[in-house]
C-alpha cells in the first residue's frame, strides 16, 4: 500500500549525492567544482557536520563586488551558520519552513547533527505533484511581472549589478522588449570558472539562448512541464507580440503551492478531529485524579494539554508563575496564553518533534515578572492513551533562579576583574580573537592600547592599598566614559589596563583617542577625601599593521609603552619597528 504524501518524510526524498567541501577549500576550486558538476550549491562541512553553504547567489554577489576570485577560502565567503532541518520532518513541514525561511536550499541533518543530504525547491515541486495543483491555473497568476531586462551589448558586470538585488536569480536579454537570451546564476558560475573578464565581455556573447518561453494565457501546468523537460529553472512569459510580460521561476511555483498546501492540511486535521476529541474527553475524565496528584507537586509549575495544545490542567504553582487562575485558562490554547515561543530557546514545534521522537524534551526558560527575570528548567513530556497513541503533553517548570544567579556570579568572576568589575585577561583574549578574525575577513582596522599609571606605587606606599584600590576603580570608570560602547576596557593586573578598539577608520583615530585619555588623566582623582594626581602612559599596537594575533599585538603595545616610559611618561606612542 502506497504511503500517503502527508506522511512522507524528508529523508525519503532528499538528494544524498551532494557535493561537499571543507572550510579551507579555495573559492576558485569551489567554483570550478560547481561549474563542472552543474550544481546550484556546495555544502561546507567538517567531520560530516555542515558548517556553511555556498550558492550560485553568493557567487553572483561576490562577482558583482569585483573581488578577486581565488584569494579567499570557503570559510570567508560561505553563509554560516547554515539553516538545517531534520530528516524526520514531513514534506509539508519542510515546505512550510522553505516558505518561512525564503531560501532555495535546506541542508538536512540527522538526530545528532550529521549531514544527510540536501532538499531543494525541485525536490518539493516534484513530490508535491504540481501537475494536479496547477492544471487550471494561468501563468499570470504565479509569474513575477517585474522582470529585470538588459541589452545584449552591455558588459557582464552591469548585468551582475542588476542580478545582485534581493530575489533576482536571472536577467533577461531583450531586443525591443523581445527576449533573445538569458543570463542566470548558473551562467555566472560557468563564466567565473572559465575566467571570463566580466568587465569587458558583453552579455550577448555569453548568454544562454534560445530562451524558454510560454504565452500569456497558458496554464502553469504547461509551463512547469516545459521546465521539467528542458531542466530549466526559468521560463519567460511573453504576450501576443512576443514581448516580455513576466517570468516564472521555481520559487514562484513553490509559492503557488501554498493554497493547495493549506487545503490539504485542513483535510488532514478534519480526518483526525474525531480521534482528538475522543482523546480530549479521556483526559477530562481523569481531571479529578490529576488535581489530587499534581497539586501535591508544590515545587513545580505543571500544565497539561491535549494533543492540540489546549490547556486541560493548570496547577496552583503555574497560577503564580503565569499570574493567571486555572479557571481562566482551562480550554484555551497554551501558545496564546503562555507565549511559550518567547520564554524558551526552542519553538514549541521543535519541542513537540523531540517529544514525539524521544518521549521528552528538556529546555531552559526565562519569565519576567515586574521586570525581574526568573529562570526555570523546563520539561515537555508526552501523554500516551490506553492504545499507546500520543494524546497530549505535560509542561513542567522547575524554578532554578537561585542556582542560575549563583552560576552567573561564578561565570562573571571567571571573566572579570574582582576589584574593578572590568573584563580580565581571559575575556580580553576571547574578544581580541573574535575582533582579529573579523578584521581578517573584512579588512578592517583596529588598535590595542596598554595603559600604565605613572608612579602608582607612590599612592600605595604613602596612602595605603585601600586608597590605591579606590583609585584603580576610578580609573576604570573614567576610561569607560572616554571610550565607545563597542570598545573593551580590561584590567590586566596591578595598575595596567588594556583598551581594545575594533573597527576604527585609521591609526589616526587611535591617536585621537589616546590623546584624549592622556589629557583626561591630567585631571585629578578624588578618592576617600584624597585628591590624587596621576598621569597615564599608553603604548599602541595598530592591527593589522603591528600584528595579526593577540600575543604579537600585546607584546608590541608593551614595547611602545616602555618607549613612552623611557621618554618621560605622561604620553602615548604607536609601535613602530626601530630602524
Amino acid at each position: 500500500m502506497t504511503e500517503p504524501i502527508s506522511k512522507t518524510k524528508i529523508r525519503q526524498i532528499i538528494s544524498r549525492r551532494i557535493k561537499c567541501v571543507t572550510p579551507e577549500t579555495s573559492l576558485d576550486e569551489a567554483v570550478t567544482l560547481m561549474a563542472g558538476s552543474k550544481i546550484s550549491c556546495l555544502v561546507v562541512a567538517q567531520n560530516k557536520r555542515p558548517c556553511g553553504i555556498f550558492t550560485e547567489r553568493d557567487l553572483v554577489r561576490l562577482a558583482n563586488q569585483q573581488l578577486a576570485i581565488g584569494s579567499q577560502t570557503m570559510r570567508e565567503v560561505m553563509t554560516s551558520p547554515v539553516i538545517t532541518i531534520s530528516g524526520s520532518l514531513s514534506i509539508y513541514e519542510a515546505y512550510s519552513l522553505m516558505l518561512t525561511n525564503r531560501i532555495r536550499h535546506h541542508v538536512v541533518v540527522g538526530a545528532s547533527g550529521q549531514l544527510l543530504g540536501l532538499m531543494t525547491q525541485s525536490d518539493l515541486v516534484d513530490h508535491l505533484g504540481h501537475e494536479y495543483f496547477f492544471e487550471m491555473r494561468k501563468v499570470e497568476q504565479v509569474m513575477t511581472p517585474g522582470v529585470v531586462t538588459v541589452a545584449g551589448n552591455i558588459p557582464i558586470c552591469d548585468a551582475l549589478a542588476a542580478m545582485a538585488g534581493p530575489g533576482i536569480s536571472c536577467t533577461v536579454v531583450v531586443d525591443e522588449r523581445r527576449p533573445v537570451g538569458i543570463l542566470t546564476e548558473r551562467d555566472v558560475v560557468r563564466l567565473v570558472a572559465d575566467g571570463v573578464d566580466l568587465r569587458t565581455v558583453c552579455v550577448q556573447g555569453v548568454m544562454s539562448n534560445p530562451v524558454l518561453t510560454v504565452k500569456t494565457g497558458s496554464t502553469v501546468h504547461k509551463a512547469t512541464l516545459q521546465m521539467k523537460k528542458k531542466l530549466f529553472r526559468h521560463v519567460v512569459v511573453v504576450d501576443e507580440q512576443d514581448r516580455v510580460a513576466g517570468i516564472i521561476t521555481q520559487s514562484d511555483i513553490v509559492k503557488g503551492l501554498e493554497g493547495k498546501y493549506i487545503e490539504l492540511l485542513k483535510e488532514i486535521i478534519r480526518e483526525k478531529e474525531d480521534v482528538f476529541q475522543h482523546t480530549a474527553r479521556e483526559l477530562l475524565d481523569k481531571t479529578v485524579y490529576l488535581d489530587n496528584i499534581l497539586s501535591s507537586s508544590v515545587n513545580m509549575a505543571i500544565i497539561a494539554t491535549d494533543i492540540t495544545l489546549n490547556i486541560k490542567y493548570f496547577n496552583p504553582l503555574a497560577e503564580k508563575v503565569f499570574s493567571c487562575s486555572a479557571a481562566n485558562v482551562i480550554g484555551r490554547p497554551a501558545l496564546e496564553l503562555l507565549a511559550l515561543e518567547d520564554i524558551a530557546p526552542l519553538t514549541l514545534h521543535q519541542a513537540r518533534e523531540i517529544v514525539q521522537k524521544e518521549g521528552k524534551c528538556l529546555f531552559p526558560a526565562e519569565i519576567k515578572r515586574d521586570g525581574v527575570a526568573c529562570f526555570y528548567d523546563g520539561t515537555l513530556s508526552g501523554i500516551v492513551d490506553r492504545r499507546g497513541t500520543l494524546a497530549g503533553f505535560v509542561l513542567m517548570l522547575n524554578d532554578v533562579t537561585e542556582r542560575k544567579l549563583y552560576e552567573e556570579a561564578i561565570r562573571h568572576m571567571a571573566f572579570h576583574d574582582a576589584l574593578t568589575g572590568l573584563p580580565n585577561r581571559v575575556l580580553l583574549n576571547d574578544r581580541l580573537g573574535q575582533v582579529l578574525a573579523l578584521s581578517g575577513r573584512s579588512s578592517s582596522c583596529g588598535a590595542l592600547m596598554i595603559l600604565d599609571l605613572d608612579r602608582f606605587k607612590d599612592v600605595n606606599d604613602t596612602l595605603g592599598h585601600s586608597v590605591g584600590d579606590l583609585l584603580l576603580k576610578a580609573v576604570g570608570v573614567r576610561l569607560m566614559g572616554l571610550l565607545r560602547k563597542s570598545d573593551t576596557v580590561c584590567r590586566m593586573g596591578g595598575d595596567e589596563f588594556v583598551m581594545l578598539l575594533p573597527n576604527i577608520s585609521s591609526a589616526e583615530s587611535a591617536t585621537v583617542t589616546a590623546a584624549k585619555i592622556v589629557t583626561a588623566f591630567r585631571e585629578p582623582f578624588v578618592c576617600n577625601g584624597h585628591t590624587l594626581t596621576v598621569t597615564a602612559s599608553i603604548g599602541i599596537a595598530d592591527f593589522p599593521d603591528a600584528g595579526g594575533d593577540a600575543e604579537t599585538l600585546l607584546k608590541n603595545a608593551d614595547i611602545a609603552l616602555y618607549r613612552v616610559k623611557d621618554q618621560g611618561r605622561d604620553n602615548f606612542q604607536h609601535y613602530k619597528v626601530l630602524q
